[in-house]
């Protein structure tokens, strides 16, 4: 997994491995997540990918970054900051 030009890598594996879990997954906040990297893959620049999925372009890099440092688990768990009840 390189990074080049604004965009990502991603091996053969696991990019089936991001496809398959988007296609299985129900938490639209993951699937978006899930989506951005498979599209910069594509070659969508960070600016395209956060209009499409209406986020900001510092969100996609956060993924990315995310993504590259901490892998695909850490992308998939949302750690909710919230009120606790």
């Amino acid at each position: 997994m390189k990074q080049a030009a604004g965009e990502i890598t991603l091996e053969t594996l696991v990019r089936k491995k991001i496809e398959k879990l988007r296609r299985k997954e129900k938490d639209a906040r993951i699937h978006k997540r899930l989506s951005a990297l498979l599209w910069l893959h594509k070659g969508y620049a960070t600016p395209e990918v956060a209009t499409l999925l209406d986020v900001t372009t510092r969100t996609v890099k956060n993924w990315v970054t995310l993504f590259q440092t901490e892998g695909l688990d850490a992308l998939c768990s949302l750690e909710y900051k919230g009120d606790p009840g």
